[in-house]
């Protein structure tokens, strides 16, 4: 599942068990795009 979809389910119910998923699913997009692009993340620019 993509951060989108925990996204919109934690606008829905609020709840925050939703946030954590959206977060670990970003965290974990972001990981993938870096090791599959070779390119940093904003957050890992100098």
């Amino acid at each position: 599942m993509n951060s989108a979809f925990f996204w919109d389910l934690f606008l829905e119910t609020g709840a925050p068990e939703m946030y954590l998923c959206y977060q670990e699913a970003r965290r974990s997009e972001e990981q993938y795009v870096s090791e599959s692009t070779g390119t940093c993340t904003a957050s890992q620019s100098i």
